[in-house]
């Protein structure tokens, strides 16, 4: 070790607390760095981990692939696992308690799909070879309390026809026929939860069978699903791959490779990496602040020293590389302990967040588990070493620039002209005589002086970007419910219109009830509308990007959605916008509210005003046409008045169309013109309900209708969401 590097440990040494200082500001720098890119990665981590508990461990599907041609996937080089099954058909379910769910769906799969695939077992085991099954806990709930585990079933699977067409998966036909295919035993080894991928609307109970691979045949279909080597590729390589087999169709995990970071929308790609280096940018510009402070105030007490080592001979490059050495062993031991620091800090603010967040945005009680990525440790290292490097580099090159006799003299910090240093006499009026001191002192050294002042303002700089970024973050988190004014929606599926409202009327009563609305929705077009009837956003926007085209004669048609909110809410929302209502409920002359105000989001949360209409303008509106034989219903509709808030029980759909609010009259009027497709579909009502306590109404509905056989009753409490919402909040105020 040269003599230089030795002075340099001394002044370390002998300035013990700013070298203490100095260190202790890069391990705060390390510890934030490493802190946010290991919570960064932790976040990843849990939301992955959820995406493979809700949706699966695979990456994407190939449907109806010939078995002869799976050794073409399973064997291919992009291909890390390939899993197997294949929906062998139906049987009838002569127990079933629900109308539309007549059969039990047999699924048959290979033992990677059982692992792979979000299959939650209940009781039992799952099965392990040909001939085994388990059943879904529906099975033993609508009918079946006869199939319990160890019972061996004889099942007669057919295929689902309607005029001679395969129906598949799809809802119920009441002119569907089940043509047999084959007979199959099995023996029930356990119980599985409702699985994820049957839907609400397939007319089948889930079973799931193990699949024998040794009895397919070479024209089988089947479904392979993988799990690919390089995921990021899977969008690309993927429908290569079904080319090359044959494959009718090809599916994707969406939603664990989005967390993945593999998605064909680049918002949740990009999301947490911009967020996480945003907050790196924000500490590195504060540690440089810090850091730098520290090398510029030990530079220039050591002016003098430098002067005298120049003066027997040290060059400039000499003097640099002291600076720089110096920094080197400072961030030799505060860049490790930093580094630890994060780790340990992230990792007792995990289990913090863990308990602040149960029942949050990770599924099936997943917690945060701290991730050390070794790339962040590297990201940390080279960030902070880059701002040692920056914070020594200008002090360090300014030291080796001034002359021996200069430093000796500290000529150039220190400048005491007797005008410069005049104080004027309101400083010591206000500061006293110790503060006109202090003042003359900061003019003597201005470098100092600034440099203090810099690490101040820095501070204040980063107090108010994070604050600001937190309360912006927040703000646009409740955009998505600032106008949801009910806390709980109600609906039931699969039944009457007289059904529906036996039972809402048995919720309204209920004590926790504030205030309630019985939306329906009848869904059609407006036709011939002239480009200035539309809003100035559709105009600039829509139409010049070509997302309406004209007709012959140069007019738009636009999605219209036509509500109703029951008569004693459309009377609420008219007198308190000052409305008129005695023409609205004439079924010869239909006349609405226009509702003009709509949200949409296109990469971010964009409010317009969908027409540019007034009261007494009309609409000519038109059915959606069912098929070729069906002349669509049309009628004209005038505006009766202009609002631009929404009524209580509605919410932005984020849709490009418009809303006319009307009354239960006109509505009904309209809707005994419709084809019976669609009045199926304006008889599907909503419950919106505004709750004095939305959970405890919760439990008492469901202890009112917990016998609901169909499986049809949906509750969704928006409370809860509000209240996961502000755990959200916690979490990232943490």
């Amino acid at each position: 070790m040269n003599v230089l590097r030795k002075l340099t440990l001394r002044s370390l040494m002998l300035n013990k607390k700013r070298t203490i200082a100095t260190i202790i500001g890069i391990i705060l720098s390390g510890a934030m760095i490493c802190g946010v890119a290991s919570i960064a990665a932790s976040v990843r981590d849990a939301l992955v981990r959820s995406a493979m508990e809700t949706d699966g461990n695979y990456h994407a599907s190939f449907y109806d692939v010939e078995y002869g041609d799976i050794k073409y996937i399973r064997d291919n080089a992009y291909t890390q696992q390939a899993m197997i099954s294949r929906n062998l058909g139906y049987s009838i379910f002569e127990k079933s308690q629900i109308e539309n769910k007549p059969y039990i769906f047999i699924k048959e799969c290979d033992a990677k799909v059982f692992e792979n695939f979000p299959i939650t077992l209940k009781e039992g085991r799952l099965p392990e070879k040909a001939g085994e099954m388990v059943v879904s806990e529906d099975i033993f709930e609508m009918g079946g309390q006869s199939y319990g585990i160890g019972q061996r079933i004889t099942l007669n699977v057919g295929c689902r026809m309607d005029g001679g067409v395969e129906l598949g998966q799809l809802p119920l036909s009441e002119t569907e026929i089940l043509e047999p295919l084959t007979t199959k035993i099995y023996i029930i080894t356990g119980i599985i939860e409702k699985p994820r991928f049957e839907s609400m609307d397939n007319p089948g109970f889930t079973a799931l069978a193990y699949l024998d691979q040794d009895s397919l045949t070479q024209g089988d279909k089947v479904n392979v699903s993988i799990l690919a080597k390089k995921p990021k590729d899977i969008y690309k390589k993927a429908p290569e791959i079904a080319q090359s087999v044959g494959a009718g169709d090809v599916s994707y995990n969406n939603e664990l490779l989005k967390w993945m970071g593999i998605s064909q929308n680049q918002r949740y790609n990009n999301l947490l990496i911009q967020v996480t280096l945003i907050l790196i940018l924000l500490i590195v510009v504060g540690s440089i602040a810090v850091i730098y402070n520290a090398f510029a105030i030990s530079v220039s007490e050591r002016k003098k020293q430098f002067g005298m080592l120049s003066s027997v001979g040290a060059t400039s490059r000499q003097i640099r590389s002291m600076v720089l050495y110096e920094g080197f062993i400072l961030g030799a031991i505060g860049i490790p302990l930093g580094i630890l620091s994060g780790i340990g800090g992230i990792g007792v603010t995990l289990k913090i967040i863990n308990n602040v967040m149960k029942g949050s945005i990770i599924s099936g009680g997943l917690g945060l588990r701290l991730v050390i990525s070794p790339a962040a440790i590297i990201a940390t290292i080279c960030f902070v070493a880059l701002t040692i490097l920056l914070s020594a580099y200008i002090p360090a090159r300014r030291a080796g620039m001034v002359s021996p006799v200069d430093a000796i003299r500290l000529s150039t910090d220190i400048k005491a002209e007797a005008k410069k240093l005049k104080t004027s006499k309101l400083t010591r009026l206000l500061f006293g005589f110790e503060g006109e001191l202090g003042l003359k002192n900061l003019k003597r050294n201005t470098k100092r002086y600034r440099a203090t002042v810099f690490s101040l303002f820095i501070s204040i700089v980063l107090f108010i970007s994070f604050s600001s970024f937190m309360t912006y973050g927040f703000k646009s988190m409740d955009m998505y419910f600032d106008d949801v004014p009910y806390d709980m929606i109600v609906q039931k599926y699969d039944t009457s219109i007289e059904e529906q409202t036996e039972i809402f009327n048995s919720i309204i009563v209920l004590d926790g009830v504030e205030r309630y609305a019985v939306v329906r929705e009848i869904y059609s077009t407006a036709e011939g509308l002239n480009p200035s009837q539309l809003g100035s956003y559709l105009q600039k926007q829509q139409i010049d990007q070509g997302y309406f085209s004209p007709d012959g004669e140069g007019r738009y048609s636009m999605p219209c959605t036509i509500v109703t909110i029951g008569d004693e809410e459309f009377e609420a929302y008219a007198q308190d916008k000052g409305i008129d209502t005695s023409g609205f409920y004439d079924t010869d002359n239909f006349k609405g509210i226009l509702i003009n105000k709509n949200i949409i989001e296109k990469g971010k949360l964009i409010e317009y005003e969908p027409m540019n209409m007034k009261r007494g303008d009309r609409l000519e509106l038109k059915e959606f046409e069912v098929d070729k034989t069906h002349i669509p219903y049309s009628c004209t509709m005038e505006i009766g008045a202009v609002t631009d808030s929404l009524p209580f029980g509605l919410s932005h759909t984020g849709l490009l169309n418009l809303v006319v609010l009307v009354s239960e009259e006109v509505f009904g009027a309209i809707r005994s013109n419709l084809h019976e497709v669609y009045k199926e579909q304006a008889d599907r009502a909503t419950l919106a309900i505004k709750a004095e306590d939305a959970d405890k109404l919760e439990e008492e509905i469901r202890s009112i209708h917990g016998r609901d056989e169909n499986r049809s009753l949906y509750i969704h409490n928006i409370t809860a969401m509000l209240d996961a919402n502000k755990r959200m909040k916690t979490i990232a105020s943490i």
